[in-house]
């Protein structure tokens, strides 16, 4: 069996219960295991860097970071590894594609830039209740007219359908965009879009890289949507969510438990 060194995890339905809550106990018992055999837990998530520490501040310095689906790295230490962005020509066209549909997205797109959260006015007003929970969540969020105002590198940009007509944007938008973007979901309607070769798999490589380990030796994965499919394909250990797409469980064992009953950690522990 090859040595485990490096353990990652998604956070929504993965990780985190459907509260958003974890169980803080459990995960320093599993952190304290790894660490002492020289290893490193990996938050590897679609969310941006300031909707992820807030749930770990406890845990600050001892965790790295694979951000907005492998756009940002960042080790634990707090050293920024990776942080690639979309071309504004392409995030224009992304918009342009959102106006194309035949239906409207269930709110604003939003594009998460280095330091700063934005969306288009117009786009903001299409759901009121989301672009005030958006501006909780984002204490610097901004509201532009177009997308050619921001001017700082966009790392990922965020669109929200009715789930059933998820797949016919996603279709549209790689096929407008071709490889100057990646298109994917972590499911129940939300699509992000992040900069060509940009995915979680990448990401923990650019960390793997820096530690001096191997991804498919080394990494146990988790993960429960179609965001996590690259993730869990790198892995030496992949696990997918009980309660994950279909898709990923045909293709790889399932933890032990569910996102509501700890299987993340449950698993770690029959490993380590």
């Amino acid at each position: 069996m090859s040595e485990i060194k490096m353990i990652a995890s998604d956070l929504d339905s993965t990780f985190f219960n459907d509260q958003k809550h974890y169980h803080k106990t459990h995960f320093a018992d599993v952190l304290d295991k790894i660490t002492l055999q020289g290893g490193y837990f990996v938050v590897a998530t679609g969310r941006d860097v300031d909707s992820v520490d807030p749930f770990f501040k406890s845990f600050a310095g001892r965790y790295d970071l694979v951000a907005d689906n492998g756009a940002v790295v960042r080790t634990a230490d707090g050293e920024i590894l990776q942080m690639v962005g979309l071309d504004v020509v392409d995030v224009t066209d992304i918009m342009a594609v959102v106006n194309e549909m035949p239906f409207k997205p269930l709110h604003g797109a939003v594009f998460t830039g280095a330091e700063t959260a934005f969306m288009l006015q117009s786009q903001a007003r299409l759901n009121l209740l989301h672009k005030a929970r958006m501006k909780k969540v984002h204490d610097n969020l901004q509201f532009i007219d177009f997308v050619d105002q921001i001017h700082e590198p966009i790392l990922k940009v965020t669109v929200t359908y009715e789930t059933e007509k998820t797949q016919e944007f996603i279709d549209l938008a790689r096929v407008r965009l071709g490889s100057r973007a990646h298109v994917t979901t972590s499911g129940y309607g939300s699509v992000d879009i992040v900069a060509p070769n940009i995915n979680k798999a990448n990401g923990l490589q650019v960390l793997a890289s820096h530690y001096g380990l191997k991804l498919n030796e080394n990494l146990v994965a988790f993960g429960d949507g179609l965001n996590d499919a690259e993730m869990l394909n790198a892995a030496a250990y992949p696990f997918a969510m009980i309660n994950g797409d279909e898709s990923l469980k045909a293709l790889y064992p399932a933890a032990v438990d569910d996102n509501n009953h700890d299987g993340v950690l449950k698993t770690v522990d029959t490993l380590l």
